[in-house]
């Protein structure tokens, strides 16, 4: 154990990975799964809308900029969730907080689909983005206490491959949003597009609301991350006995322990000390944002489907889970320099040429494995890796708070790509060599950070203070108080 580690928190990091820890994950990474299906739908029936109140004289005209609010507006309203919601985290607890967003999820994607207005029209369009601005909200506040959580609970081994897995979620959401779509689509593919392309696009929208309804029950029942309770609350007793509980073993409570830390330095955000320990990491961790680019009205939401899960099955599925399998071997650093570097080789061999060849009818395939190889190493890469790395090199009362501020700033990022894709759609290959730029300027960034494989929290984050001799021989001693025993 390491000198100045508390019983409980060296219980954590030993663990073996059991069933508490997949259930963990599971109940996690259902939010992701939910933020991902929430915002991949969207670009699914954004046409479905068009037809219905942008139809005239028989074709679909939407205005570029209510197609660009329609598709921006939820990351608008997760950057606010992702600071106001991870800073409450840190300050009222990680399970409360986490149990208001999954609510406010709830209600906003069942009002996304019941988005309606006494004026019948494009007033409706307007009711609807204000709901998925309030949806973005509860998206982003999920992002800073998923990953939190999930880096609380995890043992040191393989706390990076379960983070991972967490974020992984995402691409089944990904998933289920195509599944949904083309079953929808399909359903009415015989009928009136003019009668039920209203009912096709509120039904995709409100599914959304099914599996954070069926997460909030299962979380609630989760107890506090044993991180929070001891360090942030100061309850050893209550850290002690969850955890003896959750993990089969005796724990004793250390309450003086927690009292010496108490006394220790806690500075806050805005102090000297946080700003020399941790200013370049959080610096490093918000600069570095994904850009993302989001006949028969139902055939065309097939076909769009149809492309966008192929993606997924064979672009960010697969980046997932080569992190899961090599983030705790090869370190998360190494892999993000990968990604930020093989995203670059790809774009690269995309906007060069991209005129004179990729707009040849003849080499759509070709081109789809290229952008395929992107997705990939998005994912296995700064995607997945701008999600773990924040969860792991904050202290406790401040990690959802600056997991918070990093992830904002990759939402920013979004927010920025949707936009420059809808306005400078003849220009690809300025636009790629842009995306190139910022490959570049993360990969610097990526310098600046540490490697965290296979250390504690405490130990990455300075939470545990050098120590003289003879208290290193009392936290060697202090092993023998946990023993793994039955409960």
């Amino acid at each position: 154990m390491a000198p100045g580690q508390l019983r409980v928190l060296y219980a954590l990091d030993v663990a073996r990975t059991q069933l508490y820890h997949f259930t963990a994950t599971v109940i996690a990474g259902m939010g992701f799964f939910t933020d991902a299906y929430d915002f991949f739908a969207i670009s699914l029936v954004t046409d479905l809308i068009g037809y219905k109140y942008y139809l005239d004289q028989g074709e679909v005209h939407i205005p570029r900029g209510v197609s660009a609010a329609i598709s921006v507006i939820a990351l608008c309203g997760a950057v606010p969730g992702q600071l106001v919601f991870g800073w409450l985290g840190d300050k009222m607890g990680r399970k409360r907080i986490y149990g208001v967003t999954l609510i406010l999820m709830v209600f906003t994607s069942l009002a996304s689909g019941l988005s309606f207005s006494k004026r019948v029209g494009k007033n409706v369009v307007a009711v609807l983005c204000f709901f998925r601005f309030w949806l973005g909200a509860g998206i982003g506040g999920d992002y800073p206490l998923s990953a939190t959580i999930m880096s609380e609970y995890a043992n040191k081994r393989r706390r990076g491959a379960l983070i991972a897995t967490v974020f992984a979620m995402q691409g089944f959401g990904n998933l289920a949003a195509g599944i949904v779509g083309m079953v929808v689509a399909a359903a009415f593919m015989k009928s009136d597009p003019s009668s039920h392309a209203d009912f096709a696009w509120r039904i995709v929208l409100m599914f959304g609301a099914v599996p954070a309804s069926l997460t909030y029950y299962w979380r609630m029942k989760m107890p506090e991350t044993a991180r929070y309770t001891v360090l942030v609350a100061k309850d050893a007793k209550k850290a002690a006995s969850d955890m003896s509980s959750v993990l089969n073993v005796n724990i004793a409570p250390e309450d003086e322990a927690v009292n010496q830390l108490t006394r220790q330095g806690q500075y806050g955000l805005f102090s000297a000390q946080f700003l020399r320990r941790h200013g370049v990491h959080l610096l490093a961790t918000r600069l570095l944002p994904t850009l993302e680019k989001g006949d028969n009205p139902f055939k065309l939401m097939i076909d769009i489907t149809k492309v966008h899960t192929t993606i997924a099955i064979c672009g960010t599925l697969p980046g997932y889970f080569a992190t899961v399998a090599l983030v705790d071997r090869i370190g998360r650093v190494r892999i993000q320099i990968l990604g930020f570097t093989m995203m670059s080789v790809s774009i690269i061999c995309l906007a060069a040429p991209y005129d004179e060849h990729w707009t040849k009818p003849k080499n759509k395939y070709a081109f789809a494995v290229m952008y395929g190889m992107t997705i990939f190493f998005a994912n296995f890469g700064p995607n997945t890796t701008t999600l773990i790395i924040p969860a792991e090199i904050f202290p406790a009362r401040l990690r959802s708070t600056c997991h918070g501020i990093a992830g904002a700033f990759g939402k920013i990022g979004a927010i920025v790509g949707v936009f420059a894709f809808r306005y400078t759609e003849d220009h690809v290959p300025r636009t790629l060599f842009g995306l190139v730029g910022c490959n570049i300027v993360g990969i610097l960034f990526t310098l600046l950070l540490p490697e965290t494989k296979g250390k504690s929290l405490e130990e990455i984050a300075g939470e545990i203070e050098e120590q003289q001799p003879q208290q290193h021989a009392d936290a060697a001693a202090s092993e023998e108080h946990v023993q793994v025993v039955p409960v």
